[in-house]
């Protein structure tokens, strides 16, 4: 039985870590959909009109330009995600749910909140540090500065909404891993001072 609970405890937090992960990635994508008109008009600024190069590249679709076009490429890959970003959303918050019936299953109700809350406090701390820093060093080394320059505005709005995102599960998270503890301190001082039946 103690194996079974010490399984059911590591796939408690890979489902809680796993769920968290899902769930903030779903909302990245969703941001990202949700201002694509920043890249848009910033490339209209650049005196492209994306409506006027799709429809060209309807009419040419061999063209060398049209089958390399960055933006194409961006514009199916957010089509696309219309539809799996809130499905990947839901996803998430249901192996959260998993993992932390797990984590009831094997330590009860008090404990399995409070081991759910620690992972999830940690798995957040680790994904704020992804999406403040190494996003932005892979969008650096992989784009040229041209490139750069007409996705920045997009990308960096999409990156803040997601960190205030992270930050808001994060002061919630924190709060909760923190009374609970606190909770469990004041549960054993009164157990201590509980007379013992002789």
């Amino acid at each position: 039985m103690n194996f079974l609970k010490a399984v059911g405890k590591f796939f408690g937090g890979f489902f809680v870590l796993f769920g968290i992960t899902i769930f903030i990635m779903s909302y990245f994508g969703i941001y990202a959909v949700n201002n694509f008109n920043v890249l848009e008009n910033d490339v209209k600024n650049l005196g492209v009109d994306l409506n006027q190069l799709e429809e060209y590249c309807s009419q040419n679709p061999n063209d060398a330009n049209c089958q390399n076009s960055m933006l194409k490429g961006i514009k199916k890959e957010i089509d696309d995600f219309r539809y799996y970003g809130s499905l990947m959303r839901v996803i998430g918050f249901i192996i959260f749910i998993l993992g932390f019936l797990l984590f009831v299953w094997c330590s009860g109700w008090m404990n399995g909140l409070r081991q759910t809350s620690l992972i999830s406090l940690i798995g957040i701390i680790f994904s704020y540090i992804y999406y403040k820093y190494a996003i932005i060093n892979a969008i650096n080394s992989f784009f040229s500065e041209e490139i750069i320059e007409i996705i920045n505005n997009w990308a960096t709005i999409t990156i803040n909404k997601t960190l205030n995102l992270i930050l808001i599960l994060g002061v919630i998270f924190l709060i909760l891993t923190i009374s609970l503890y606190i909770l469990k301190y004041k549960k054993m001082k009164l157990l201590e001072k509980a007379p013992t039946k002789k």
